[in-house]
This record gives C-alpha cells, structure tokens and sequence, in this order.
C-alpha cells in the first residue's frame, strides 16, 4: 500500500462520507477529504477521529462542484469517491473532471437513472483509458450484485429476482431525496424482461417473500436498482427484478408521498418535478439518524435464479447497510490502489473487485455469510 495520498472523498462532510472516511482509515490509506465548505468538513472529521480513537490521515481540501475547481484536486490521485447527491442532479462535473484527470471513479449512488446514464455517456471513454467507472459501491445495489454473481455461478442460470430486506431502515437526507427524485417519476425505475427495460408502478406495494420471516413482507421496487443496469447486455441474464422491503414504518407513507407526487405532477416541468420531490425530502428529514448497527438494522438479500432446467438461491446476509457502504467504498480503493481491479470501464463493484473476493473480506470483517 503507498503511502501517497492517492484516494479523494468528495461530499465527505455528509453521512456516508463520514463512513467511508472511517473505512479508510480503518485500512490505513491516506485521503483527500474534499467538499465546498471547510468547517462542515473539519466538523465532520472530528467526528471520524472520535469514532476511529484517534487522528486520521486526511487533508481538508474544498472545490465547488465544477469541473474547472476539481480538475486541480483530481490530478492529485488515482481514485475519486464521490458521495454527493442527489447523483443526477449534481455529480456530472465530478465524473467528467475524473475522466480528464486519468483517476478511477467510484460512486454510492442508488439511481438507476443515474448509473445507466454514465454507462451510456461515459463507460467507453473510461475503458479506453483503462479506468474504472463504477457507480453504487454502496448497499444498494452492490450488495445485489454480489449475491447475483454467486448465483450466476450455477451453469443455466439466466433469470434474477431480488430482494432486499431491511429491519429497521435509516434512510439518510441525501438518500431519500435521491429516492423520491426516481420514484416519483412515473417511468423511472425499471426491471429487465427479455433483455428490454418494462417500467414498474410507481405507487404500488408488492408482497415479497423472503425464507427467514413467517410471514409476507410489504415491498416497493425503490427506483428499480441498479441490477438491471449492470445485467443489461449480459449474455448471462435475460430477466432481472429487484424490490426491496425497508419497513411497513416507511413503505406506507412513501407509497402515500408517491400518490400525492402523481397528483402534483402532471402540470409540472421536469425540473420543478424535482423540485418537489427536493421539498418532500426536506418535509420528511428527520436530521442525520445514528450510525447503523449490525444488531439493529440487520438484512438479507435474497437472489433467487432460474433457468431453462435449473433453480437455485442464495440468502447473503449484510447488516448495517450504511455502514458497509464506507467498507465497500474503502475495499475497492484498496484494491485498485494494490493493483487488485479485475475489470475498467463501467462495470459493478462485483465485476470490478470480484464477488468471491469481497465475499471473503466482508465475511471476515463480520458482515455477511458466505455460500454454502
């Protein structure tokens, strides 16, 4: 591992980026702890010190959200982490600085729009440059990826249903007005059929069955995932759907967020329909919630795959979703940075890591099972 400051955090002052300056400290790896206002920053890195029980190797360095103020903080390193969403609506300059500046970008995103956007503008620009562009390096959807890949291991298989199961779900600020800015557009979240993208309802709950509860979870496709996206042109899969089950506590009053959207909407532009959606995000902040706990906010994802003349699943267990977004985000700086990337262009934290990998070091660290 080098020790040159070769990592940059973007965003870093917000929740998650508070956990994935702890994960790489937790690795020893050096960082730029970037933003656009230094106090919140310095704020923000007194509370990783207090949670790591000591200094940690950061620079505080700030830049607003434009291609010509990160350019010079970007030429600095190899790998670019940004947390700073809603993704769609504010992370173009980041990507595009991180491609002119030859640095390796990872993302934890959970915007299906978002992630198929950069795929199409993006993906080959930074294969031919051999860089990764990898986008949800987070719970949802890397986690899903991770589970797929393992069923996709089984010779046959072309067909992914996922679930996603939360106990007690925190949703932080960024995360819900990400969330609501993708489902509350009618046709914004999508599942794979036939290798063709079919739009979900946006204002339905779905029953999900899942092996450890007695009983039928409510459910909602959450933006459609990420999955579909990286499945998309797999000569592996054909089908792929992914909903997740975050709680009857706000499954219900979302699914009502979404219906009193449907109303609102039909009149509105486009940018004063997220609009909207950014003031309902502001109406349903709660401030930052506690770090996530592995005895509190326990999940599985289900994987579940089909083909012509096989079935098979895989229960992954991953608790403390946010708190495993920081170590999947430290993990694959790490890797990159021991020369450990298995694939460039636009690819998942799967693809681009290894899923037996991950499994592995997840495994170690206490946050997930491995397959049997």
């Amino acid at each position: 591992m080098t020790s040159e400051r070769k990592v940059l955090v973007y965003g870093g002052s917000g929740y998650t980026g508070k956990l994935v300056a702890e994960s790489l400290a937790r690795r020893n790896i050096p960082f730029y702890f970037a933003g656009r206002t230094r106090a919140r920053l310095e704020s923000a890195l007194s509370v990783v010190e207090g949670r790591h029980g000591g200094p940690v190797n950061a620079d505080i360095v700030t830049a607003s959200i434009s291609v010509e103020e990160l350019l010079p903080l970007f030429e600095k390193v190899d790998v670019v982490i940004n947390v700073a969403g809603p993704f769609m609506q504010v992370a173009w300059p980041i990507v595009e600085a991180a491609l002119e500046a030859n640095c390796h970008y990872l993302d934890t995103t959970g915007e299906q729009d978002w992630t198929n956007a950069i795929k199409e503008k993006y993906g080959q620009a930074f294969a031919d440059k051999s860089l990764l562009l990898c986008p949800a390096n987070s719970y949802m959807w890397a986690a899903g990826s991770i589970a797929a890949e393992v069923v996709l291991e089984t010779e046959g298989v072309d067909s992914l249903d996922i679930v996603y199961q939360i106990d007690h779900g925190l949703p932080s600020e960024a995360s819900t007005k990400s969330f609501l800015r993708m489902v509350c557009n009618d046709v914004s979240q999508y599942y794979l059929e036939l290798n063709e993208f079919k739009a979900w309802p946006n204002d339905q709950i779905i029953q999900a069955v899942v092996p450890h509860r007695g009983s039928t979870l409510s459910a909602h496709p959450w933006g459609g995932a990420c999955e579909p996206i990286w499945y998309k042109d797999d000569d592996r899969v054909r089908n792929c759907k992914v909903i997740t089950a975050i709680g009857e506590h706000m499954i219900t009053a979302i699914v009502e967020a979404i219906k009193t959207f449907n109303e609102l909407a039909p009149n509105l532009s486009q940018p004063e329909r997220e609009e909207l959606t950014n003031q309902m995000g502001d109406q349903m902040d709660s401030g930052e919630p506690p770090k996530d706990d592995l005895d509190v906010q326990r999940s599985v994802i289900v994987c579940n795959g089909q083909g012509r003349q096989v079935t098979t699943q895989f229960v992954m267990n991953l608790s403390a979703p946010y708190t495993w977004t920081g170590e999947m985000c430290a993990e694959g700086a790490r890797r990159i940075l021991d020369g450990k990337l298995k694939n460039t262009g636009f690819q998942s934290p799967a693809r681009a890591y290894g899923h037996r990998e991950l499994l592995a070091v997840f495994h170690q660290l206490g946050f997930c099972n491995l397959p049997e």
